[in-house]
């Protein structure tokens, strides 16, 4: 039956390439343009595939509604084979499978779990700054990479420095790369060679989710906790699932390397911020271990993480497929179409004052900006934490209070003179490798 509506704006860009170019050079930059042009939807072509972003919370209904947007078949080919090669992974589930999934995988992040978390993640943070305040100068980003995921494997399988750590964060370095590299699988390609370090890496986390079903460690680590709660459930996960789950898990876990630079450097452009927050942490947490009472202990801090989460460029979309004809703000989006929720150009919508500013009193019980509108706020995706919403959101808010916490009542911080442009990787990285000089104090 015909649609009185039209088509969202936009353009299908060049045959079978679309508009590919553009979008890989900085997908933020990208959906930014065409929004400003076209407004909260708007169409293109990616690699092929007709594809629809939509912005905004006014929009974001569209995408958490179940009869209208399925997760099934709506990656891209050539994401899909860095993630795994496999759809069987919870962000492209539905229904039932995807909530039975989920749960399970929640069970690594329970509040339990996370404040379990929180000592390992404390001495890897401490023992970071300690080298920094010895070297006194330098580039932080490639140890933010490794701070990220060695934590996130410390908590998920209780992977301790050595050979197999080694080996992860070398081929997680080389797959972060292939994901903004054109999909030519050829000798010699970034997106080859991703595709290689993808093989390794799933070898190497199938290996450790069959010792650990062969011998489940005494104190359950996050691997653990998920495969006793799916056996709990009936639906227990095979070595080769659960590798593809925790492969996705280090992927998605990568971007708080990004939100972990922004807190130092908005720190610093931000004095007020900072010297505030230091005397909130001096007052709650001076000295010894931070845990959960401690990190409730301050509301300012929870605000400041909350504004370097909006304002961070780490993620630029999640991914849907419409499941038939959908209409969206006087469009209508064909069926089968590829259905992008823009999340990073979301959390700068109008919905927020002076969208542009650092201000982490818009998070203040008397403001609360996330109230203005259902899922205003998505850092990590919308909805709740058991549907499409990162499993590990909670996980990356403590690791983030953590590290400000603890580099503020350790340390003093500026960048000396540097580029400070943005290299747009996913998530993008600072030219210079964000070069921070360290003095000791808090």
């Amino acid at each position: 039956m015909a649609t009185a509506n039209p088509l969202p704006p936009g353009s299908n860009g060049l045959p079978l390439l679309g508009e590919t170019l553009a979008f890989v050079k900085n997908p933020f930059a990208f959906i930014h343009e065409r929004r400003t042009r076209f407004g909260d939807v708007f169409r293109t072509s990616i690699l092929g595939s007709p594809t629809v972003f939509i912005a905004g919370p006014k929009r974001v209904g569209t995408w958490l509604d179940p009869a209208k947007i399925q997760r099934e078949g709506a990656m891209p080919a050539n994401l899909l084979a860095l993630f795994g090669g496999n759809p069987d992974i919870v962000p492209l589930l539905d229904g039932q499978a995807h909530a039975q999934r989920k749960r399970s995988l929640l069970a690594e992040f329970s509040a339990e779990a996370v404040a379990g978390y929180l000592p390992g993640v404390q001495l890897r943070i401490e023992a970071l700054l300690a080298k920094w305040l010895a070297n006194g100068q330098g580039p932080v980003t490639a140890d933010l990479k490794t701070l990220a995921i060695e934590s996130l494997a410390g908590a998920i399988f209780d992977l301790e420095p050595g050979e197999e750590l080694s080996r992860l964060l070398a081929d997680n370095a080389i797959l972060a790369k292939a994901f903004v590299a054109l999909p030519f699988n050829l000798p010699g390609t970034a997106y080859a060679r991703g595709l290689q370090a993808r093989d390794r890496i799933l070898a190497l986390l199938e290996e450790i989710v069959r010792r650990h079903i062969d011998a489940p460690p005494a104190e359950p680590d996050g691997l653990a906790r998920i495969l006793a709660a799916a056996q709990a459930a009936g639906a227990p996960l095979d070595a080769k699932t659960a590798a593809r789950e925790m492969h996705h898990f280090l992927l998605a876990g990568m971007i708080v390397y990004a939100e972990l630079a922004a807190t130092l450097r908005v720190l610093h452009e931000h004095p007020e911020v900072r010297e505030r927050l230091r005397a909130e942490v001096l007052a709650h947490a001076a000295t010894g271990a931070i845990g959960p009472a401690q990190l409730r202990a301050m509301p300012y801090l929870m605000q400041v993480v909350d504004e370097v989460k909006r304002i961070c460029p780490n993620v630029p979309m999640t991914f849907g497929r419409a499941k038939g004809a959908i209409e969206v703000g006087g469009y209508t989006v064909p069926q089968g179409c590829l259905v992008m929720m823009a999340v990073h150009e979301s959390n700068l919508d109008p919905v927020f004052t002076a969208p542009e500013k650092f201000d982490p009193d818009r998070f203040s019980l008397e403001r609360d900006e996330k109230q203005r509108a259902p899922d205003a706020f998505m850092p990590q995706g919308a909805g709740a934490l058991t549907f499409h919403k990162c499993a590990g959101y909670d996980f990356a808010t403590v690791m983030m209070q953590l590290f400000a916490a603890l580099a503020l009542r350790t340390a003093k911080w500026e960048l000396p003179a540097q580029d400070l442009s943005l290299q747009w990787v996913v998530p993008p990285e600072h030219k210079s490798g964000l070069v921070v000089r360290w003095t000791k104090g808090g």
